[in-house]
This record gives structure tokens, C-alpha cells and sequence, in this order.
């Protein structure tokens, strides 16, 4: 933790103070990169699409895999291990191996639903581009982020007592009502884990959109999700100051929306006084 999370979050923030200079030696500023940073007429931009992508892809993932794992949970066979090793299986391919698979799915050329993807395409255009790049990261992170949170929440649901559904069977609760006032409740700790990694990865998307836009050349833009952003600065305008100053903001984002889902969920209490 303190190698690879607390030194290089030190070395960021001192880096952040650092005004790159093109005309000369580098200066100190405590505000000078982030009003750079958050004038920069690129950051609107690529904040609204990462936005886009999480209000799509969160809602999504957390119903897939509450969906799934109830039908498995309320399905119970010899058959169990089974189940959650192929729900899980998908989620073995990830980062550019699966940029790449479905870069494969979404050219018309190549892809087994060419047909279908070919009637969504612009003539003599990509299919890929800014506006559906929100889809398909969506798709791509429900393929691959869903399996292991399924499996999670059925452990989860699995070590419910079984008295306590019995007991509401018994009151006459219908199998909805169960799930909605007793499971739901119960592993809502489990969903909140799930939505706060979830956020975090989103606002970090950065591999994923910068396979895709190598696929589809001047389709989609380089600096598409705000990480991307990050590694221009750094990059293209080997500028770190900035760079530094973009990844603090982000992380200030990131923490401020875990505290809220920590505080609104009660992910930390321990049961109702």
C-alpha cells in the first residue's frame, strides 16, 4: 500500500504544485495547473462522456448481477459450482484482450452479426465512435465485470439463515416481497462494495477507449474519457504538473462518491439498534 498507493499519491499531489514551462525552467504554483486543468475546453467534453458511460453501465451491471444471482440462489442444484465457474468465465477476459474482442464484434467486416451491426453504420463510416462508444463500453464492462460480482452476491445470499425466509413465508410474504424487504436489505453492504469499485474503475476507463479509438481512426476521439486526458498531458504535452493535477481531481471525485454510497447505504454498520 504504502509503494504503490500512498508514495506515488504523495509524489502526484508535490507534482501538481509543478508548472511545466515551455520557455523556461519549471515554477511553483499551488492553483496554477488545476485552473489549467479545469479550463482546458477538452475536460467538459470527456467528463460528460465518462458521466454518459456510468449512468448507463452502473444501472445495468447492478441489475444483471442481482438478477442472476437471485435466479441462481432460487435455483439451487448439485450443479452450483458448475454455474458459478461459467457466469464467471467471461470476466477472465478483460482490459485490451477484450477491447480487442470486441473491437473483432463491432466491425461489420469481421463480426458474426455483421449483418446487424451494418444498419447502425454510417456509409463508408466506423461504427465506433464518440456518441456509441458509450454503448459499447457499457456492453463490454456488463460481459466482464458481472461474473465475479454474481458470484459474490449469491455467497452473499447463500448465507442468509433460511429461517428468516421461512419465517416470512409462514407470514405469508410472496416470493417479490422477500426479495425486496428481506434479501435486498441484507446484502445491500454487498451492492454498495460493488457500486463503489464500480464508480471508481468507471471514472478510470482508460484502456478500453484508447484500443477501440486505434481500431477506428479519427472516429473517436484520444482524449474520450478523462484518464485519456491525463495521458495526453503527460504524453503528447509531457506535461506532469497538469497531468498530476487532473489525477488528483479525479481521485477528490472518486473519494467524495465513495463517502456519499458509504453514508446513504450505512455500508459500515454493523445492524440495526
Amino acid at each position: 500500500m504504502a509503494a504503490f498507493g500512498v508514495v506515488p499519491a504523495g509524489y502526484a499531489i508535490y507534482e501538481s504544485f509543478v508548472v511545466t514551462s515551455p520557455y523556461g525552467a519549471p515554477t511553483f504554483s499551488l492553483i496554477q495547473n488545476f485552473a489549467d486543468v479545469l479550463g482546458d475546453y477538452r475536460l467538459p467534453q470527456s467528463s460528460l462522456h465518462v458521466i454518459e458511460y456510468l449512468l448507463v453501465w452502473l444501472p445495468v451491471l447492478l441489475v444483471v448481477v442481482f438478477a442472476l444471482a437471485l435466479l441462481m440462489d432460487a435455483k439451487r442444484t448439485r450443479f452450483a459450482l458448475l454455474t458459478r465457474f461459467v457466469v464467471y468465465v467471461p470476466g477472465a477476459v478483460t482490459g485490451a484482450a477484450a477491447a480487442l474482442l470486441w473491437l473483432f464484434m463491432f466491425s461489420p467486416a469481421v463480426s458474426p452479426i455483421g449483418p446487424l451491426i451494418e444498419l447502425f453504420t454510417p456509409q463508408g463510416g466506423s461504427f465506433l465512435s464518440d456518441q456509441t462508444l458509450v454503448i459499447v463500453l457499457a456492453v463490454m464492462g456488463v460481459s466482464a465485470g458481472a461474473g465475479g460480482w454474481i458470484v459474490v452476491v449469491y455467497g452473499a445470499l447463500t448465507n442468509i439463515p433460511e429461517e428468516i425466509i421461512e419465517s416470512a413465508t409462514l407470514d405469508g410474504a410472496s416470493a417479490w416481497q422477500s426479495v425486496w424487504h428481506i434479501k435486498l436489505p441484507l446484502i445491500r453492504s454487498y451492492l454498495a462494495f460493488i457500486l463503489i469499485v464500480s464508480t471508481a474503475q468507471g471514472f478510470q476507463v482508460f484502456v478500453e477507449p484508447t484500443v477501440l479509438g486505434a481500431g477506428a481512426p479519427g472516429q473517436v476521439s484520444n482524449t474520450w474519457s478523462i484518464n485519456q486526458l491525463v495521458f495526453n498531458y503527460a504524453t503528447t504535452q509531457a506535461n506532469y504538473g497538469r497531468a498530476s493535477a487532473l489525477s488528483i481531481i479525479l481521485l477528490a471525485v472518486c473519494i467524495a462518491l465513495a463517502v456519499l454510497v458509504i453514508t446513504r447505504t450505512k455500508f459500515y454498520s454493523i445492524g440495526d439498534k
